[in-house]
């Protein structure tokens, strides 16, 4: 029968060739047989095998007995945060946050934030970073948005410290793919909360640092630093100066939850018509209606302030009707307007026709008394994200895929289709313009 010697001789010559499986069975023999022979190395040792052969369970019991043996052991230390990691933090489903928020703690606690600013060939993750980020992640992707919880996490990162690089893989259809980096999402992260606790100095520094410090941005993050920054402008009372900057990015990035945010900061200064027209542009403008909701309560409120009963009256049932289809819960505030407004429930046609009836309420209010005009594709340039379309009279104007209110295969060259003017500005010949918006095919 093997001494004990001769049983750690064996373990750890398995275990330096990584043959994790045959020194397994050794440590666990020494550290269940022979506790008082045995060291905190071998302790962890046993703990590792344990974790590369994906046993996260009984890795995290045994580091916690070796840390108990030697708190100042270094190397159980980073062993331990990563089975913390591995079955608290990187898993399918989080069943409990204060224990997804425990697990952060005790990581902090027993590892440190690696300067990753410089990647390096063959470096290991940081598991301090890759945990906080996922919980991060999961803080940010929650029903209901808290930003006090991210503000905590993302203090106890240090930007300097995360990568700058952002990230390539391939997809499964063979496309490659590109990530933020680690340092953009903590900007953005960080900014965003900044933003909604109402620390408006700390979020405009902090998203000018952003806007000045990363080369390539991803998921649109400038425009939303740059959203983050008037609207925290707004926040400090500076009201005229968040709208000019608004517009400015408006002409940039034509998008309706910044045309909802501007005719909110209209409707502050009690000027109705022209947060009126700022939130039909939102509603016409493209978007998924699920996202739209506060921008339809918005203008439920604005035409109910202008004496339009009955349009502000269908913006609710739009907004009871998308929350029962997609069977979200029903707050007290709906209830009431439906109550207010006398809503038949049960009697309300679906969300497509809702829809139908209240888009030519928005032109009218958009367009006026303009006819919309009826003409042809000519060509789509850009890669489909534009075209022109040619009148009947042969006049020519431009359009943007975002214009086009049908599928995305019949905006070809030849479909016929209707379209209302805007006024715009030609970059290139430096004069003012009129594009086509609000784009329709029209049966062949």
């Amino acid at each position: 029968m093997p001494t004990v010697a001769e049983i750690k001789t064996q373990a750890l010559k398995h275990f330096k060739a990584k043959e994790f499986d045959k020194a397994l069975s050794l440590y666990q023999d020494l550290w269940e047989n022979h506790r008082d022979k045995c060291n905190e190395w071998e302790g962890w040792r046993y703990a590792f095998c344990l974790k590369q052969l994906k046993n996260y369970e009984l890795a995290l019991e045994i580091c916690r007995e070796v840390y108990k043996l030697k708190p100042t052991f270094e190397n159980i230390k980073e062993l331990y945060a990563w089975c913390i990691y591995y079955t608290e933090i990187a898993i399918e489903k989080i069943n409990s946050e204060s224990n997804l928020f425990k697990a952060g703690e005790g990581i902090i606690k027993l590892s440190k934030q690696k300067d990753k600013s410089v990647k390096k060939d063959n470096d290991f993750p940081c598991v301090y970073t890759l945990s906080l980020f996922k919980i991060l992640d999961y803080l940010n992707e929650k029903a209901i948005y808290n930003p006090e919880p991210i503000l905590y996490w993302t203090e106890k990162l240090n930007p300097d410290f995360l990568e700058t690089i952002p990230f390539k893989f391939t997809d499964n259809e063979g496309k490659e793919r590109e990530l933020a980096s680690q340092k953009e999402q903590w900007f953005s992260l960080r900014s965003k909360a900044l933003y909604e606790s109402g620390l408006y100095e700390e979020c405009i520094s902090l998203s000018e640092t952003a806007l000045s410090s990363i080369s390539k941005f991803h998921y649109d993050n400038d425009t939303w630093f740059k959203r983050n920054i008037a609207l925290s402008k707004e926040g400090l009372g500076d009201h005229e100066i968040a709208i000019e900057e608004l517009k400015a990015l408006l002409k940039k990035k034509n998008e309706w939850f910044i045309q909802k945010e501007i005719s909110e900061i209209y409707k502050r200064q009690n000027k109705l018509n022209e947060a009126l027209g700022f939130a039909v542009d939102g509603a016409l403008n493209f978007g998924d209606a699920d996202k739209k909701m506060n921008l339809y309560k918005l203008l439920s409120e604005l035409l109910k302030a202008k004496g339009m009963l009955n349009e502000a009256k269908a913006h609710i049932e739009l907004i009871y009707q998308i929350r029962n289809s997609r069977k979200w819960r029903i707050d007290s505030d709906l209830s009431d307007l439906v109550q207010q407004y006398k809503i038949d429930t049960s009697k309300l046609p679906d969300e497509k026709e809702l829809l139908r009836r209240l888009e030519p309420i928005w032109e009218g209010l958009k367009f006026g008394n303009q006819e919309a005009q009826k003409g042809t594709i000519r060509n789509i340039i850009s890669e489909g994200r534009a075209g022109f379309i040619e009148t009947d009279s042969r006049k020519s104007y431009f359009f943007s895929a975002k214009a086009f209110k049908g599928k995305k295969e019949l905006m070809q060259q030849g479909q016929r289709v209707s379209f209302f003017l805007e006024d715009s500005f030609d970059k290139k010949k430096n004069q003012p313009t009129k594009i086509a918006v609000n784009v329709k095919p029209l049966r062949q």
